[in-house]
């Protein structure tokens, strides 16, 4: 018989801010840039690309501009 497994994603578990805070420090912790960068990935998943791009004011497809 075979196990079926279904792929873990921390967003999941991401629901208040103590959580997301904890996350983001136990990854700062690691003193890893790969850590820290995997982490804001995972974090704006779990609050959703709308909602921050609505809390920064900025839109979903404005980037910061590196021409000087």
């Amino acid at each position: 018989m075979a196990t079926n497994f279904t792929r873990f994603d921390a967003a999941e578990f991401l629901d208040s801010e103590e959580m997301i805070a904890a996350y983001l420090t136990e990854a700062l912790a690691k003193n890893d840039p790969a850590q820290v960068i995997t982490a804001l990935g995972t974090i704006a998943r779990a609050r959703g690309m709308t909602k921050i791009a609505q809390d920064t004011g900025l839109g979903r497809g404005t980037r910061p501009s590196t021409a000087c």
